[in-house]
């Protein structure tokens, strides 16, 4: 028998540091420790009354937030539910619809223009847009400058040609926008695709919009409107 007992913390303490887990003790936990305190107390040296009556508090206290927890956990799974279900019954409504996307991802069919879009922050002296086929090579370069720098939204319509005026293939593309301050500061900007809701995909991954032959996911989408 030992000539003193050790609390219910410390041992909670030492188990962890052995068994490197959490080090949060569970109410299931908690409880074993502080009957295992109890059976190996010394009868010589009874545990302070006013101490256990402090460790039954807190045991309390952590089990009725455990109870919270838990109860909050599934009120949000429900939300969470409640909400897919609502946004997944309203999607087909949007197909055929405008769509605007932050994506800097598209693909070209070979025969209609692409609107790209781009948003400038602070009105910028001069910028870029770089557009790059599926390899990464740079196939078109289009100069910006004037009320297309200015502060807002802007978007241009690419006629799916490269720099020398040749048409180009069917395929994927990526574009950037690169916008110049005064000092030669240079700065990417946002991007976003804008076309017509073609399909909606329920994949692993999550929601997808199908916009101008690209999948987006539905978080990325800024807005939808009947143009």
């Amino acid at each position: 028998m030992t000539n003193s007992v050790q609390s219910a913390s410390s041992i909670a303490n030492a188990s962890g540091a052995a068994t490197k887990q959490a080090n949060v003790v569970g109410k299931d936990d908690f409880l074993k420790l502080l009957t295992f305190q109890m059976k190996n107390q010394n009868p010589l040296k009874p545990y302070d009354n006013q101490e256990f009556a402090a460790q039954l508090a807190q045991f309390s206290q952590l089990e009725q937030l455990t109870d919270i927890r838990s109860l909050l956990e599934e009120a949000g799974n429900v939300n969470k539910l409640l909400a897919e279900t609502m946004t997944n019954s309203a999607l087909p409504g949007m197909l055929g619809k405008t769509a605007k996307a932050l994506t800097n991802e598209f693909t070209y069919d070979g025969n209609e223009t692409v609107k790209l879009g781009y948003g400038v922050p602070a009105t910028a002296k001069s910028g870029t847009i770089a557009i790059r086929n599926e390899a990464g090579f740079v196939v078109r370069t289009i100069e910006l400058s004037g009320d297309t720098v200015k502060t807002g939204n802007h978007k241009i319509v690419w006629d799916g040609k490269d720099n020398d005026g040749n048409q180009l293939p069917i395929g994927r593309y990526r574009f950037e926008a690169t916008l110049s301050e005064a000092g030669d500061s240079s700065y990417s900007a946002d991007t976003y695709l804008e076309g017509k809701v073609e399909a909606v995909r329920f994949k692993g991954e999550g929601t997808m919009l199908v916009i101008g032959g690209s999948e987006v996911p539905l978080g990325r989408v800024l807005d939808i409107s009947v143009n």
